[in-house]
């Protein structure tokens, strides 16, 4: 033990690397064959396995975010192992053990004490623990933060080089990383700021003008992306959005501005409960935000590298908190955003205590070890919840009792299940609660839905049309639902009543048609049109039918042999 403690095994290069990689991969592995998530990996699948242009990823566009790099990574698991999601959650727990590892290495070359390890694993450790940043390893979505953590903190590692000794190769190294982190996600932009703070404080062979000057040309990334987000995009882009100033009430940004800071400080320090569907949280958090910076003031006056750490931990919480004050996310507020935080954090953190390590050993040590192990159950623990996306679901209700998205949510896990009436009480509460006018019409159509698996196909009927005063108001998602109804509902009537319905049901699939083409809706017209007696019209919808249809159709055939057998009895 006390050779341990004495760092004689730690100066094997392999020791460190080889440790954090077991204790990940021990921690995440239940992750691995959890699949997909319901929200957002459902679309990251569906458009990359789709193999788009390479160029349509790698050019900017329409899209919301111009992130390349994260779309060329999930390019890239389309072209090798087709968007196996077991891969892709190895991935992710891979790129958070590089980030670990860089945790560590940058600890240690912040440390005044070259020859100790023991304080940087530590740090490395509950940097990799800290249940915190599950999110954003367990979920295929959330490969943004590790990704963008993974450029910006070996940016940060060669910064620190090149300050300590004037080698421009650590320098363009820097100037590369900086600009991959800026493809990555726009909160890199809070990268410039850092490399200002520690071009500043930082003591080494680098002169003044040196300094500037590399400051000065860091610096050119970030106002190009800047530039291009208010000029070019015209507010289309994410990064606009952010920095638009609105329907912003200074007042009330600053009061959400506090309890964000507050409540992310809090996390950081605490991280229970965890939550994924973070929708609200206590105005009390005001009184940490202030804390927070109260805080920062002192240790920046005691501890300035400590303090400079912190500071930088703060200054990627700013997007974070841009969010909760813009409201511009499905969540106002995610644990995921906390993932390089955390890193910049668990650094200052070891710093400080490095001061007191001496004298203090016997504390810190075990406080540390305990801390460690707690967080290593605690996040296993999660990314066990992770893999079970009913029991997950559950867990977000139980916490976020008043967020109708979530219900929503679990409603179509519960569906998926085959437990119909619970999904229909999970589609009822989301939209009691919900308060988002672009998931109304989701979770409507989710109710018809439930209402359509239970059997209760009138009712389900009479709920379109109190939505809908005419068919052609209704979405394509809704015509088609309507379409299952009523094809459901015909086989039970009368001639009459059979034949008047197959009439409907004709006009709603030629609705249906403009809304959303696809030649099976034509083929089905012409079923329907059998049964109306028309087969003058039936025979028109099966032609066009076999001759829109993909050669591989399965109704191509049929429509083709319908097509000939009425026309030759006309």
């Amino acid at each position: 033990m006390r050779s341990w403690l004495g760092n004689n095994q730690l100066y094997h290069p392999l020791f460190v690397p080889v440790l954090l990689v077991a204790v990940i991969l021990a921690t995440y592995y239940p992750a691995i064959p959890s699949g997909t998530h319901p929200i957002d990996d459902p679309g990251i699948f569906s458009l990359y396995s789709a193999t788009p242009p390479l160029m349509q990823i790698l050019l900017p566009s329409n899209s919301y975010y111009y992130r390349p790099l994260v779309e060329l990574s999930f390019w890239l698991d389309n072209l090798f192992w087709g968007m196996e999601s077991s891969v892709m959650h190895l991935e992710s727990i891979l790129l958070h053990c590089a980030n670990s590892l860089l945790v560590f290495l940058l600890a240690c070359k912040l440390s005044d004490d070259n020859r100790s390890r023991l304080i940087p694993l530590l740090a490395a450790l509950l940097f990799a623990l800290h249940p915190v940043n599950v999110e954003a390893v367990a979920w295929i979505a959330g490969r943004t933060d590790p990704l963008l953590a993974l450029f910006v903190l070996s940016g940060s590692f060669f910064w620190l080089r090149w300050l300590d000794a004037t080698r421009w190769q650590d320098m363009t190294v820097a100037f590369a990383l900086f600009g991959a982190a800026l493809f990555t996600k726009e909160t890199a932009l809070a990268f410039g700021a850092i490399i200002v703070l520690l071009a500043v404080t930082r003591q080494g062979s680098t002169t003044v003008r040196q300094r500037l000057t590399a400051v000065g040309i860091l610096s050119a990334p970030s106002l190009l992306l800047v530039l291009y987000a208010l000029i070019f995009r015209g507010g289309s882009s994410g990064l606009s959005r952010f920095l638009s100033t609105t329907n912003l009430y200074p007042a009330q940004a600053i009061r959400d501005a506090l309890i964000a800071f507050g409540f992310y400080a809090k996390k950081l320090l605490l991280p229970f409960p965890l939550n994924f569907a973070i929708h609200e949280v206590s105005p009390f958090y005001t009184l940490a935000g202030v804390a927070v910076f109260v805080f920062l003031c002192w240790i920046l006056r005691r501890h300035r590298l400590a303090g400079i750490l912190f500071l930088s931990a703060v200054f990627f919480i700013l997007p974070a908190v841009l969010v909760a004050v813009k409201q511009v996310a499905w969540t106002l507020f995610a644990e995921r955003y906390l993932y390089l935080p955390t890193a910049f954090f668990v650094l200052g953190v070891s710093v400080v205590v490095s001061d007191y390590w001496d004298r203090q050993k016997k504390i810190l040590l075990p406080v540390a070890l305990c801390l460690i192990v707690s967080f290593a159950g605690i996040s296993f623990q999660r990314a066990s919840l992770w893999a079970d996306k009913l029991a997950f679901f559950q867990d977000a209700v139980a916490k976020s009792p008043r967020f109708g998205s979530v219900y929503y949510s679990l409603g179509g896990i519960l569906a998926q299940n085959g437990k119909t009436d619970q999904a229909a009480e999970a589609f009822a509460a989301a939209d009691r609660l919900n308060q988002r006018d672009s998931m109304r019409y989701p979770i409507k159509a989710a109710i018809m839905g439930s209402l359509i698996a239970k059997g209760e196909n009138s009712e389900a009927r009479e709920f379109f049309f109190k939505l809908f005063r005419q068919k052609k108001d209704a979405p394509a998602n809704f015509l088609e639902l309507l379409y299952k109804v009523d094809g459901k509902r015909i086989n039970s009537l009368s001639a009459e009543a059979k034949q008047l319905l197959a009439e409907d049901l004709i006009e709603t699939l030629e609705l249906l048609n403009k809304k959303q083409p696809d030649p099976f809706w034509l083929y089905q017209s012409g079923q329907f049109a059998v049964q109306a007696g028309d087969k003058n019209r039936a025979a028109d919808f099966f032609r066009r039918a076999y001759t829109a249809a993909p050669p591989d159709a399965h109704y191509r055939g049929a429509a083709k042999t319908l097509f000939l057998r009425l026309e030759g009895s006309r």
